[in-house]
Parts: C-alpha cells; sequence; structure tokens
C-alpha cells in the first residue's frame, strides 16, 4: 500500500463518513430524495489523484444507495446509473486540495454546499469511455 492509498483509506474515507453522516442528519429531506432515487442501485466513481499534475493514485469509490459503501486502492472506474443511462465520471484532485478540504471538516458539516463550491474550481470531471 502506497503512502497515497493509505492517506486515502486513513483519512479520507473517515472525513467522507463523518461529513456524509453530517449530511444526513442536517439534510435528511434532500438525502430521502437521493436515497429514493438510488436506492437499489450500485454506483460507483473514480478518483485520480495527483501531485503537481502527476497521478499518484486512483480510486474507485462505491455506493449502496446514496451511501458509501467501500474505497478500492488502484483501479480508476465509474459507472452511475441515472434515468438516462449509465454515465462514468471520475474526478481528478490534487492531493493538497484533498488534505485542504479534510482540514476544513467543520465547514463541510456546518455548510456542505458552500464549503464544496469552494473547492469546485479545484476539481477536474473527465468520463470513462
Amino acid at each position: 500500500m502506497t503512502d497515497t492509498d493509505k492517506f486515502m483509506q486513513e483519512e479520507f474515507m473517515p472525513f467522507y463518513k463523518r461529513t456524509f453522516e453530517a449530511f444526513v442528519k442536517n439534510h435528511s429531506s434532500l438525502y430521502a430524495i437521493a436515497e429514493k432515487i438510488l436506492s437499489g442501485k450500485t454506483n460507483h466513481i473514480g478518483i485520480r489523484i495527483t501531485s503537481n499534475n502527476t497521478t499518484i493514485g486512483e480510486y474507485t469509490v462505491y455506493f449502496n444507495g446514496a451511501t458509501i459503501s467501500n474505497l478500492e486502492n488502484g483501479v480508476l472506474s465509474s459507472e452511475i446509473h441515472t434515468p438516462f443511462g449509465i454515465i462514468k465520471p471520475y474526478v481528478i484532485l490534487e492531493k493538497n486540495t484533498v488534505e485542504k478540504m479534510i482540514e476544513d471538516e467543520p465547514n463541510f458539516i456546518k455548510d456542505p454546499f458552500t464549503t464544496k463550491m469552494k473547492y469546485a474550481h479545484d476539481f477536474t470531471i473527465k468520463f470513462l469511455k
């Protein structure tokens, strides 16, 4: 396991789970809508982590409905089931951006939408074929 794999498993995943639990608690109506749409579907999305624009890790985040289930190291895969068909987005992020996001956890819990938008310019979204 690389240092980046360890970081993603031991720091990013717990951060994600904590902020997701806070979202479910604080925005239960929105979560209920998402869960209804995604219920019974297994989706996954890829994350490519870079350092100075060089890939240092690739990951797949698996969801059961709207809830994250696990993170797989070394695999960049994506499959989101929508009413319009399957799309395959993945996100490219610099590791230092992920570190800043983790440090900003209180704001993600308090105001997830505004805080996420603060980092939107650091996200690159691409699609697998």
